[in-house]
């Protein structure tokens, strides 16, 4: 009963927490009204004062307040990453919830199979949450930068090709933006279109670098930024970088290859017990059931389920260190 209130509080809570977001949106949102609208009173006054023009330091440097600092900070402890939220394949507000109903079965399992349902409760289930929560959000960079990896070479060929006939450079990533496929069109389109509002190259590949975190990107942003500032010819750098990147995605390619005998025997190990327990359900029900209606068979249930799982994320943890 203990663990049954725990379980309410947490959800509550959390429950409480997406609450408290939605009314600090709203609210915002209202007080952006209320401020254009008072803006537009005053505008349309004809007794309203002159306005005073002043001199003021125009800057392109990007300035961040505090808030948004703090917030980016505590989106990174769990593996949000704010910059990329729009192209999670789902709202990330959506991940917390549902790693809390993974993390609340995965707790369930463990008392199952060890007992100690107080301890769990309140040390295991904030900490599986925690865990399955930062996973899932490094599973979606990790899959969405795989794909910018790929895609990469083709882009920086399209951009020598336009280059070398003499196409700028501001047209030349315009042209990648238009035949790029997802996400590096979305990308392209985001730089493009600063640079066409007149940010310089430099700055836009800047932000374009901070907002993917990928190494290649950075070498793309330096060497830009250094062929305009000191002058060179720019196709060569950007094709022994292209032919680097296709090398590293051959080389991942050859090692998902070497160790797909590995991945095939873990997929068999997760899929044998649970058609054994079906060829035994309709064999024999009565020996299978001991397992879903006896303490015992709960605790050998559970056990073998955590352990099944513990086995395949270390399988996995070990191939994904292998192909890095």
């Amino acid at each position: 009963m203990s663990g049954l209130v725990i379980v309410i509080f947490v959800f509550v809570f959390v429950l409480l927490a997406l609450a408290a977001v939605t009314f600090s949106s709203v609210m915002s949102s209202l007080n952006r009204k209320e401020k254009f609208e008072a803006r537009i009173s005053v505008a349309t006054n004809d007794t309203a004062k002159q306005l005073v023009v002043q001199d003021e330091n125009i800057t392109l440097a990007k300035t961040v307040s505090r808030t948004e600092i703090v917030k980016a900070q505590a989106a990174g402890i769990i593996g949000v990453d704010l910059q990329q939220a729009d192209a999670y394949p789902i709202k990330w507000w959506l991940v917390p919830p549902i790693s809390l109903f993974l993390a609340f079965l995965v707790t369930e399992l463990a008392i199952l199979s060890l007992g100690f349902a107080t301890f769990f409760m309140l040390v295991g289930l904030p900490a599986a949450w925690f865990v399955i929560t930062k996973l899932i959000f490094i599973w979606f960079n990790n899959k969405r930068n795989a794909k910018l990896l790929a895609q990469f070479p083709d882009a920086l060929g399209t951009i020598v090709r336009c280059v070398r006939v003499g196409i700028p450079m501001g047209e030349a990533l315009r042209t990648v933006s238009r035949d790029s496929p997802e996400p590096t069109k979305a990308e392209f389109i985001i730089l493009a279109d600063k640079v066409a509002i007149g940010i310089p190259i430099d700055v836009a590949l800047r932000d374009l670098s901070v907002r993917i975190k990928l190494t290649e990107y950075q070498f793309f942003a330096t060497a830009i930024t250094l062929q305009l500032r000191s002058g060179g010819a720019i196709t060569q750098t950007l094709e022994t970088l292209a032919e680097v990147i296709r090398k590293r995605v051959g080389l991942k390619a050859r090692g998902l290859a070497l160790t797909s005998e590995a991945r095939t025997s873990a997929l068999i190990l997760a899929v044998l017990p649970f058609l054994t327990g079906g060829a035994l359900f309709f064999m024999n029900r009565s020996y299978i059931e001991l397992l879903f209606f006896t303490p015992s068979g709960h605790a050998c249930l559970g056990g073998a389920l955590l352990l099944m799982g513990i086995g395949m994320g270390t399988i996995q943890f070990m191939i994904n260190n292998v192909l890095k």
